[in-house]
């Protein structure tokens, strides 16, 4: 007789879960462990059934990539550059430059960017390594903290909120979420980039999907159920984008890693690469949309 699907509650909205896939570290390799996602049936999120309580470790020390010199990896990788001044971009649609709270810096290539467009920025970033590059070099304020939670109620409101692919990272996304829109100053923005869960990518590749990326990756929240939290919230969406650089990145990075039987050992042989461009490029017409695309970037707005 086949076993029913276990059931389990959605961190993001409390209704009820079924078990989804089993899926190892293809990524990285940090463990042979298997990790369960489940699937909301109610807003769609996808989600670990049993987040690692020690989730740092799962984390190699590369994570954030520095050279020799003590200068990050994104300093030579002009895709990421031209990503970060993009998401400057956008927000100076919307809002004159002011004070930012970015959750989860890293090696401050958002920052850098931030700065330079004349935004005064504070950083909360778990990892030690950065939050020291991000004072000595960056010369922004660094909380170096993995409670973002805590960090925010000690400042003060903020025009920006920025939580660039870190929201899936975390244990209680609605916890995060609720105290960033907190902190938002009236006409402010919560401005965040978040994998896509209902992708073309996933729906064919499921566990070989990269940025499923098992056990880092713990909720992957649709925009749907995003921009319905953030009504509940007092915000509105003023921007929703899979065409972004680092949208159209995501795209050709997850069918490169899926193409690969054994990503994690070393870089993507040229032949790979070259078959992944052909993939993204006849798919591009689909992925471009928001509904589709491998990562959303979406900002939301604070009336009032």
């Amino acid at each position: 007789m086949a076993t029913e699907p276990r059931t389990h509650d959605c961190p993001w909205c409390g209704g009820p879960a079924r078990d989804l896939l089993h899926a190892g570290d293809r990524n990285r390799e940090v463990t042979p462990a298997k990790f369960t996602y489940a699937r909301c049936v109610r807003c769609r999120t996808v989600f670990l059934t049993q987040p690692p309580a020690d989730l740092a470790r799962y984390y190699a020390s590369d994570y954030h990539g520095f050279d020799a010199d003590g200068e990050p990896d994104w300093k030579a990788n002009p895709l990421l550059i031209e990503s970060e001044a993009f998401r400057v971009g956008l927000l100076v649609r919307h809002v004159a430059p002011g004070r930012i709270l970015e959750i989860g810096s890293g090696a401050g290539g958002f920052a850098v960017a931030a700065k330079a467009a004349g935004f005064e920025l504070t950083a909360i970033e778990m990892d030690p390594n950065c939050c020291d590059h991000l004072r000595r070099k960056v010369g922004v304020a660094a909380i170096c903290t993995d409670d973002p939670v805590t960090a925010l109620a000690t400042l003060e409101p903020a025009a920006v909120v920025a939580l660039w692919h870190v929201l899936e990272h975390m244990p209680d996304p609605d916890a995060v979420f609720r105290a960033a829109a907190a902190k938002l100053a009236p006409g402010g923005l919560l401005a965040l980039g978040v994998p896509n869960p209902a992708s073309l990518q996933f729906r064919l590749l499921r566990r070989r999907w990269p940025h499923l990326d098992a056990p880092r990756h713990v909720s992957l929240i649709p925009a749907a159920a995003l921009i319905a939290r953030a009504g509940d919230l007092g915000l509105r969406c003023v921007e929703l984008l899979a065409d972004d650089p680092f949208g159209r990145h995501s795209n050709m990075f997850g069918w490169a890693y899926a193409l690969r039987r054994r990503p994690a050992r070393g870089p993507t042989p040229g032949p790979l690469i070259a078959a992944a461009q052909l993939l993204t490029r006849l798919l591009e017409p689909l992925e471009r949309r928001p509904s589709l695309g491998a990562a959303i970037t979406i900002v939301l707005r604070k009336d009032g």
